[in-house]
């Protein structure tokens, strides 16, 4: 560089800043899809995943307190299942109450973020697992769930579970 004029030296410096800025830019397109693939293979098990068999106490759970201030509705009981649609999987914990069901995500241990809610008289039961969803469902743990804009099959972890729900 010494032997260089201040020109060539800047348009040296230059074309190097290019050079990262592409290298970068390359890196991070090339990168994506394995971070994604990569996360997905080493993430710890979620909240919702850790407490498949936990049970909700109405008392200190937000969610369901939420629901019955100003109602004449009651907590009946709460339970996790993967629910199913397609080729797509969710974890979500359900929560029967006297007159809706909600599901919900888990966010943390008591925490939970309400993502359908459905009145009770609207829904129906099945077992047409193989019209709902792909893929191999264990009869003795599922059953279809619907409503007049959805159904899916919920997969509950044991046929106990299955039969209280």
């Amino acid at each position: 560089m010494d032997s260089m004029s201040p020109q060539q030296q800047q348009d040296s410096l230059s074309r190097g800043q290019q050079d990262n800025k592409r290298r970068f830019h390359s890196y991070r397109r090339q990168s994506a899809p394995s971070l994604v693939i990569t996360k997905a293979l080493t993430r710890s098990k979620t909240v919702s995943r850790e407490s498949f068999q936990v049970s909700v106490c109405p008392e200190t759970c937000s969610l369901v307190q939420s629901l019955l201030t100003g109602s004449d509705r009651f907590f009946l009981l709460h339970g996790h299942a993967q629910l199913k649609t397609g080729m797509q999987t969710q974890d979500r914990h359900l929560f029967l109450f006297s007159d809706v069901l909600v599901i919900a995500k888990a966010k943390s241990a008591n925490h939970f973020k309400q993502k359908l809610r459905v009145s009770v008289c609207e829904m129906w039961i099945a077992g047409c697992m193989d019209e709902v969803c792909e893929g191999s469902t264990s009869p003795e743990r599922s059953f279809v769930i619907g409503w007049p804009t959805w159904n899916c099959v919920a997969v509950f972890s044991s046929a106990e579970q299955k039969e209280k729900r």
